[in-house]
């Protein structure tokens, strides 16, 4: 049997040796209270570049800029295959997400463990980053 598939996009931004991490919340459906990296699914036609525009204006509350996409994974869910693209962006404002911090890439590890697909992502690519 074929999965659907999902094509979403997570975000690296950085400042400095540190990352901009959001915490799911504990009611999320898969990942609840993980932190890991802005993220959503392309919707319609959207482009990359606009996921990446809309999680900063409707997720975070900032503007998004994408620089370049960094890499690209998949992984099968227990209903749908998700296809994820890392892509690094500058951000202009002060995020409005309820918990969010700019912390080391190892805030990482607890959701690459659980199974999040965006911080196994940031994991792999630490160092080739900028």
């Amino acid at each position: 049997m074929t999965l659907p598939l999902k094509h979403s996009v997570a975000v690296l931004i950085r400042n400095g040796d540190r990352l901009l991490a959001i915490r799911r919340p504990n009611d999320d459906d898969e990942l609840p209270g993980i932190w890991g990296l802005p993220a959503g699914s392309c919707r319609g036609a959207e482009t990359v570049e606009d996921v990446i525009r809309r999680i900063g204006r409707t997720k975070l509350g900032v503007v998004l800029q994408p620089l370049r996409k960094v890499t690209f994974g998949a992984q099968d869910r227990l209903s749908y295959r998700l296809e994820m693209e890392l892509w690094e962006a500058t951000m202009g404002g002060t995020p409005t997400y309820p918990e969010w911090q700019w912390a080391k890439y190892q805030i990482l590890g607890h959701g690459a463990a659980k199974g999040s697909l965006c911080c196994s992502l940031a994991l792999e690519t630490k160092g080739r980053v900028g």
